[in-house]
């Protein structure tokens, strides 16, 4: 391991354990769709009997938890565990009973540490997520995640709900939860190893495996909520399964209400004598078709009872009926109300969330047309939600030019009096081969156009001949010009890219961190500065790299791994629009 001194020692690799649950954790919001904001800490217990000098140990033992949070931990253990619910309780299997105390000790420290971190979370406005405890020589691990309350603001959980008697739980609050709480189980998995962070290659499922099971897991929430008696059920499977089914050709849209079928809101419009089961994929999506608009599939975790709707109006805040939209071809997704859960596309699960972001939108917009209003935009924004929901794909090229452009290319498609694109407009025209052109100004000069351009190293065969003739005819101009392209499998894109705000506080946060970083806690800071070169300014990117400079300087002892960091340089495109607050 080298000579670095460790003093609130637990084992020999608890910081690369926790640098490799840290990066899981923020992969995974990404690969959710979610601000990549999460940070992990390690709280070790001491064991009862044990000699050891620190009754408590923090990793990173030099971050932002100092060990004043944990005063009291060992007393608060041990009253948690005097009282613990299972001390009454008997198994009728010896290992069972012999186990017991021990699963006690654990799930006591889980409490005590999620207690001792409240007053730290309402303080720094984060979520604690305290995963399942193990024991390695004198200390009970405890491996937490935070994550920003702002996150659960861009895409609010479930309310809580108290469980009913008989009931056996009320599930998860949001994919998120099912999220934090899959990759915990991955870190329990690894603290039972020997020697855990050791080893990272291949030790731990990857994000995308783990998003998969988020949603499985996340999925039980409806039956839990809906049910008495919930029998374990592969929802989030059987869903992807019908929606990917054809009938005669056609694709499966409509929607199924998950709901207890006793429940006095249903409106049952033909109750089938005999329920079709889940189990049967093929009958299931012969009875989505079905399913008009007003008219669903009544169903609960197991069966389909038949067709019909909910009475209007419905409280869905009782989150005793969920539906599920049959949005497309292998596509759909998860509400309770008008509270949009969770969105699955070829079985890829994802947040709830528009395809770009409206305020980063707007801001380039802005920024690429300076003669364009704030309401020429939005209604640019309004023309592209509307042309991601149409069932085929589509472009649109946005040109300071266009007038002129349109002239040049009349014979390559069809020149019309400027008017102004509407969203039904838009439906019309967009069924027809080529691209639609505007100004700035939302006004259509052109239809049907094919574009020009020559090859760029943007261009890539992994795409289709639409998105590589915007990336043509973009890049290739001085005339400042913009390309929405929706592909037929209703990938987005934008080109040229938006780049999204990025909160001038963070920017600043993030370097006085590193100024004030040692060789053992510098890492953060770095990365995300690094990530985010483009917006930082002259007189940030000189502090930054006197910070670098310190830091390389500093003596590294035997075994240490430093990585360098490239020298930061203001980006030419940056300006004050980028950055928020």
């Amino acid at each position: 391991m080298g000579g670095r001194v460790i003093n609130l020692f637990m084992w020999g690799y608890q910081d690369s354990y926790r640098i490799r649950i840290q990066l899981l954790a923020r992969n995974v919001l990404r690969e959710l769709g979610a601000p990549a904001e999460a940070e992990v800490l390690l709280v070790g217990a001491r064991r009862p009997n044990s000699e050891n000098r620190n009754p408590v140990c923090v990793e990173p033992e030099a971050g932002k938890w100092p060990l004043s949070l944990f005063d009291g931990l060992l007393d608060s253990v041990e009253s948690t565990y005097l009282n613990h619910d299972m001390q009454n309780l008997f198994y009728g299997d010896e290992a069972s009973m012999r186990d017991k105390p021990e699963w006690m000790r654990r799930d006591s420290v889980r409490i005590s540490v999620g207690q001792a971190l409240k007053v730290f979370d309402a303080e720094h406005d984060v979520a604690s997520f305290c995963g399942e405890v193990r024991r390695i020589d004198d200390y009970y691990i405890t491996p937490v995640i935070q994550i920003p309350n702002a996150t659960f603001v861009q895409f609010p959980p479930l309310p809580s709900k108290p469980v009913d008697k008989g009931q056996q739980g009320s599930g998860l609050r949001s994919l998120i939860h099912a999220a934090m709480y899959a990759v915990l189980h991955e870190a329990t998995e690894e603290l039972q190893s020997p020697q855990p962070g050791r080893f990272i290659q291949n030790s731990m499922r990857d994000a995308e495996e783990i998003v998969r099971i988020a949603a499985k897991n996340f999925l039980h929430t409806p039956g839990l909520s809906i049910e008495k008696r919930y029998i374990h059920a592969d929802l989030f499977d059987v869903m992807n399964l019908i929606s990917s089914l054809m009938y005669e050709g056609a694709k499966g849209v409509g929607q199924l209400t998950l709901v207890d079928p006793e429940n006095d809101a249903i409106e049952f419009l033909a109750k089938f004598a005999q329920p079709v089961p889940f189990r049967e994929p093929r009958w299931a999506r012969k009875v989505l078709q079905m399913a008009t608009t007003g008219v669903g599939i009544i169903a609960d975790s197991q069966r389909i009872y038949g067709l019909g709707k909910l009475r209007d109006p419905h409280d869905f805040s009782a989150q005793d009926a969920f539906t599920v939209a049959f949005i497309d071809h292998y596509h759909w997704e998860l509400r309770c109300g008008n509270q949009v859960l969770l969105r699955s596309h070829y079985a890829v699960p994802k947040l709830p969330q528009e395809p770009f972001d409206k305020a980063a939108f707007l801001s380039n917009y802005t920024r690429l047309f300076p003669q364009a209003s704030r309401e020429n935009g939005l209604h640019l924004w309004s023309l592209l939600l509307a042309q991601t929901r149409q069932d085929y794909g589509s472009m649109i090229v946005v040109a300071a030019d266009a007038a002129s452009e349109a002239r040049r290319l009349r014979k390559q498609g069809t020149c019309i009096d400027p008017t102004l694109l509407s969203e039904s407009l838009m439906q019309s025209v967009s069924g027809i081969d080529g691209t639609i052109l505007l100004d700035p100004s939302g006004f259509c000069h052109a239809i049907g156009i094919i574009l020009d351009g020559e090859a760029t190293d943007q261009c890539t065969p992994s795409r289709g001949s639409r998105y590589n003739s915007g990336v043509r005819y973009v890049t290739a101009s001085c005339p400042r010009r913009l390309a929405i392209v929706v592909s037929d499998d209703r990938t987005v894109d934008i080109i040229p890219r938006l780049r999204p705000l990025v909160s001038r506080a963070k920017i600043e946060q993030h370097i006085a961190r590193l100024e004030a970083a040692t060789l053992d806690n510098y890492h953060d800071s770095r990365n995300w500065l690094d990530e985010h070169r483009f917006y930082i300014n002259n007189e940030q990117c000189s502090r930054i790299n006197n910070a670098i400079e310190r830091l390389d300087a500093l003596p590294k002892e035997v075994g240490l791994i430093y990585i360098g960091t490239e020298k930061f340089e203001s980006h030419p495109e940056m300006d004050e629009s980028y950055l928020t607050d």
